[in-house]
């Protein structure tokens, strides 16, 4: 299995312990605590927050498991690209700007929906978090959709902060630690299997200048 090395095994079972912590000090409070309401609400607020965390990061080795597996699409059919690509892109100030080449907002996709959707929401999220860094420096990210023999390109650049802080080769082969990797790190490695089952390609290359741009390719439905 790429990225299970002894080294990344022990940091998951590390960070699969971290949400027990506050769990169990929670619980602690609530069976021997006073009787606030304010104080057991926040102290629910908590436990259902560190159990959404931990279920993410199991949900997360289960898909990286069944793409290691060649199982993680389960379902096929016509995507629309326009409507699968606003669902994606965020919202309001946060979303991504998108510009569409070659007649590529009529595309149609073939392919698992939800794990499309999945696949390019983490294309707008490598060219854009974090998102308070962008709205800093006052710009907006931004991508473009072309349609190009009969393949669909979404490229954009690699998000500064990302790039400040990750091994650019290694994005899509290894388990990532922040800022690229949140979870368990496995993100990038789940969106490129993704990808591949799709008949596409998720990387990154050289952009004009000294940018990285993002690269993802899919091909269009027959």
């Amino acid at each position: 299995m790429t990225g299970s090395s002894p080294s990344w095994m022990s940091k998951w079972a590390h960070d699969l312990r971290g949400p027990l912590a506050p769990i169990q000090s929670a619980l602690f409070l609530l069976r021997h605590g006073g009787n606030d309401v304010n104080e057991r609400d926040e102290l629910f607020e908590l436990i259902d927050r560190q159990m959404r965390r931990l279920t993410g990061m199991i949900d997360e080795i289960g898909d990286w498991v069944r793409a290691d597996q060649g199982r993680l699409l389960t379902r096929s059919g016509p995507i629309d690209l326009a409507l699968i690509v606003e669902a994606s892109r965020g919202l309001g100030a946060d979303a991504v700007e998108v510009r569409y080449e070659n007649d590529a907002e009529n595309a149609l996709l073939e392919g698992d929906a939800s794990r499309l959707a999945n696949l390019l929401s983490t294309f707008f999220w490598l060219v854009s978090a974090p998102r308070d860094g962008a709205a800093a420096n006052g710009t907006q990210p931004s991508a473009t959709i072309a349609m190009i023999d009969g393949w669909v390109q979404l490229t954009g650049p690699l998000s500064p902060a990302l790039r400040a802080g990750s091994n650019v080769e290694t994005l899509f082969t290894e388990p990532q630690v922040a800022p690229a990797g949140d979870g368990l790190g496995l993100r990038l490695l789940i969106a490129c299997a993704i990808a591949k089952g799709h008949g596409g390609e998720l990387g990154t290359r050289a952009g004009d200048g000294d940018p990285v741009e993002v690269v993802l390719r899919l091909p269009v439905r027959r």
